[in-house]
């Protein structure tokens, strides 16, 4: 494996928790982002993505 020292960035990330943003260099951007890509486009029906909007809440009990 080869490890790029100045990855370029693949797509826009905003990472926020509990309203907070959260800072994140090119390594974490890329992995998220291709990461819930990756997940997206295997979906049925899920042509090819450009934007994708994601919202996570953890259930109160």
């Amino acid at each position: 494996m080869v490890c790029e020292p100045k990855q370029e960035p693949t797509a826009e990330v905003e990472l926020k928790v509990n309203g907070e943003e959260i800072e994140l260099n090119t390594f974490a951007r890329n992995i998220i982002s291709q990461t819930v890509i990756g997940m997206a486009k295997s979906l049925r029906g899920v042509g090819e993505v450009e934007t994708i909007s994601l919202v996570v809440s953890k259930k109160v009990k």
